[in-house]
């Protein structure tokens, strides 16, 4: 009697026991279909890399997209923790480390930084992040995601580049020249120094066009802004206004300094060009202005320059002419700088 009692709850315990069995093997089963699906989606993303970072245990898992950025395996990435950071830009090290501060302050961040790809270069990320917090207000768990915006950026330097570039001599054209100029203005009123305007307008350039064909012409454009660079400093701006016309910027120099410079100019882009095997032969007339004794605003400065390049180009060319009171009453014709300027700019 006693001995079919205890096989009796023998058997229930059995039974209990299999039951148990059959439903964690059941949840065993769910949960890896789970992991699978949520390890589908993690990385199923293209063009993005999505990040989990366990704050605690200070370990991170990346999706697959961070092979795309690093050149380095996912499951390698993921075994080093810290190891995706070597790939860090080193000027970028600095905005990385201050993005993880803000993060573990509980605070969402929407940085830029570059990655160094094993073949591929430099690669810009945007990174999109944000913490989450415990009960107590602690953070625990980060998510995020890393998104290559390579291309979109060069895609917007590009565009940058045809706004703001001449096409021909790369340098800064009519209205990247226009809003230097303003600015230009602004720091030489703020911090009380001069600013200096050098109109460059070349003689004879027609006679080349018309002797030796357009692509003639551009190539000795070319090469006039290749001296006018050697000419100046590297803080200095040479701007392109179209055609034959330069207008170079120059910040904190002197009088006798601009003069020296307009000397080398002349000297040098006066000088025989070769161009495929024919030589050219130009001339420049050179004015100038300064802020603030020739004019307190950008129009009057550009005004005034003009005036001072049309005298030295009337009065013998291949000189400068800085501008003076005298000037002021000199009629400028409709082919001037200012004026093509202003229409240029306004229509």
């Amino acid at each position: 009697m006693l001995l079919q009692k205890e096989q009796g709850q023998w058997k229930v315990r059995q039974d209990q026991w299999q039951q148990d069995k059959s439903k964690l093997e059941k949840d065993l089963a769910n949960m890896k279909n789970r992991f699978e699906e949520y390890d589908y989606l993690f990385n199923i993303f293209d063009g993005t890399t999505l990040y989990i970072h366990d704050v605690v245990s200070e370990k991170i898992k990346f999706s697959k997209g961070i092979e795309n950025l690093l050149g380095r395996t996912q499951k390698e990435i993921n075994a080093h923790s810290k190891l995706w950071k070597a790939s860090v830009h080193r000027d970028d090290l600095g905005l990385v480390e201050e993005a993880e501060l803000q993060l573990l302050q509980g605070f969402p961040i929407h940085k830029e930084f570059r990655l160094l790809h094993s073949e591929q270069g430099v690669k810009r990320i945007l990174h999109v992040a944000k913490p989450i917090k415990n009960e107590e207000g602690q953070v625990t768990t980060i998510i995020g995601n890393f998104m290559d915006n390579t291309k979109q950026k060069k895609l917007e330097a590009e565009l940058k580049q045809m706004a703001f570039f001449d096409d021909l001599t790369e340098v800064p054209n009519r209205k990247m020249l226009d809003r230097h100029i303003q600015k230009a203005i602004a720091r030489s009123r703020r911090h009380q120094y001069n600013l200096t305007l050098m109109f460059i307008d070349l003689d004879d350039f027609k006679i080349v066009n018309d002797t030796l064909g357009h692509e003639a012409g551009d190539q000795l454009l070319v090469e006039v802004v290749e001296r006018l660079t050697e000419c100046t400093r590297e803080e200095d701006l040479i701007s392109r206004l179209g055609g034959d016309e330069f207008i170079i910027v120059f910040e904190e120099t002197s009088k006798e300094e601009i003069e020296d410079i307009a000397n080398r100019i002349i000297k040098s882009v006066s000088l025989p060009y070769d161009i495929d095997g024919n030589e050219a032969n130009i001339s420049l007339s050179i004015g100038i202005s300064m802020f603030p004794d020739d004019g307190e605003d950008k129009d009057t400065l550009i005004q005034n320059a003009d005036k001072a390049m049309y005298f030295a180009k009337n009065n013998g060319k291949n000189r400068y002419e800085i501008y003076t009171k005298d000037l002021e009453e000199m009629e400028v014709d409709e082919g001037g700088i200012f004026k093509k300027w202003m229409t240029k700019l306004f229509g």
